[in-house]
């Protein structure tokens, strides 16, 4: 893992600190569990031009003991890994005192589920594209022993050309001891993206719970709702007893080939649900040409996954020191890489998640920085994907 570490003299607040590396906060995005995103410019010495960031800032101090020592470490070793066309980039990590400042590239769009409240359902078209981009995003955790454990809508970014990439590393994993994957015992994520196996609270295989929110975010982009309701116990007998179906306005429009997917993505028994391999060469995908073979940045990304060590202790255990140290630290710059219960919302459609430890207690707090009004998105610097059209965005 390369890092870059630069010592700062004197005391300043954390934004002082990042004003003078070229980072300026100009509003704030929306806040998680355990952090506050921002809109954030950032101009180099090196390069002409201002850069639209967004910021994922966390205050250690406020946040509890177990997230400081157990989670935080975890998200910070996969993001210091990951890099991956369909994975939201990360510019820079920076430590400042307590705060710890994520810097990633902007999703012009918003998120997933934003987009689907405000257009409708995704046509089929459009979600076998981007139900493969975040597939192939998933397939390169998987393959590099990591899960991601919050796979949903709102996690899922969309750019300006419409391609998708996903974020939110913060239940992501190594799960991988001895060449097999090592069953997860903290039962976290979002309550409406919930295995079985989680909702059971017995010990269970994080690949193949990603696998059953997978096909649960597949369902919510071709129906607009979600495919169980309920509490815990009523959710649980429903999704063992397979108590599910696809809304009456689409399920007649949909191909046999989708519903072959999300039926076996949705799966109760984990031994037999669907992997991100099996779902990719399913006939869906392969059967549009343009979609059988991966670019190259999307081969050379399997392929680095594929090669790497799949633990990651050594990455956990130099995050953790970090962490620990006082002061000021660019812990890593990679600008050079290219490449339970739900929460209400609009329509009344139960479809927006909170991310929480599912069945623990753990509370957390978070910090606030001062941010004038929103400015206007740059252009996307990736390939435009197909757009969906109006025929593509029904809404329900």
């Amino acid at each position: 893992m390369s890092s870059k570490i630069e010592s700062v003299s004197g005391r300043k607040t954390a934004q002082e600190h990042v004003r003078t590396l070229g980072y300026r906060f100009v509003a704030r995005l929306g806040e998680g569990t355990f952090s506050k995103v921002y809109l954030t410019e950032y101009t180099s010495n090196n390069t002409p031009g201002v850069e639209k960031l967004a910021c994922k800032l966390i205050d250690t101090a406020l946040c509890s003991s177990k997230f400081r020592r157990k989670f935080l470490p975890r998200e910070l070793a996969v993001l210091l890994r990951v890099r991956h066309p369909h994975i939201i980039r990360i510019q820079a990590i920076v430590k400042c005192h307590s705060k710890i400042f994520i810097f990633m590239r902007y999703a012009e769009m918003g998120d997933l589920l934003t987009f689907i409240l405000a257009h409708g359902a995704i046509g089929e078209s459009q979600c076998r594209i981007w139900g493969r981009q975040v597939g192939l995003a998933l397939q390169y955790l998987h393959e590099a022993g990591i899960a991601h454990r919050d796979l949903k809508c709102e996690n899922i970014l969309i750019t300006t050309n419409f391609n998708v990439k996903l974020s939110d590393f913060g239940f992501a994993r190594y799960v991988m001891r001895s060449h097999e994957v090592e069953m997860s015992s903290t039962y976290c994520g979002s309550f409406d993206y919930a295995s079985p196996e989680i909702l059971k609270g017995t010990p269970y295989n994080p690949k193949a719970s990603d696998m059953w929110a997978y096909g649960v975010m597949l369902y919510v982009m071709l129906n607009k709702s979600m495919p169980f309701k309920g509490r815990t116990k009523a959710v649980y007998d429903l999704q063992m007893a397979r108590k599910w179906q696809f809304r009456s306005r689409v399920r007649n429009k949909l191909s046999h080939q989708v519903k072959t997917i999300v039926s076996n993505l949705l799966e109760p028994n984990p031994i037999i649900r669907w992997t991100i391999d099996e779902t990719l060469i399913s006939d869906w995908f392969m059967n549009v040409p343009k979609l059988r073979a991966l670019n190259p940045d999307e081969f050379v990304a399997l392929a680095e996954a594929r090669s790497v060590t799949k633990t990651g202790s050594s990455d956990v255990l130099h995050v953790q020191s970090k962490l620990r140290q006082s002061g000021s630290d660019v812990i890593t710059t990679i600008k050079q890489v290219e490449g339970r219960d739900a929460s209400q919302f609009k329509s009344n459609l139960s479809l927006k998640t909170s991310t929480i430890l599912l069945l623990q207690d753990d509370s957390s707090a978070t910090a606030a920085v001062d941010a004038p009004p929103d400015e206007p998105p740059e252009p996307d610097d990736a390939d435009p994907q197909q757009q969906p059209s109006a025929d593509d965005t029904r809404s329900l």
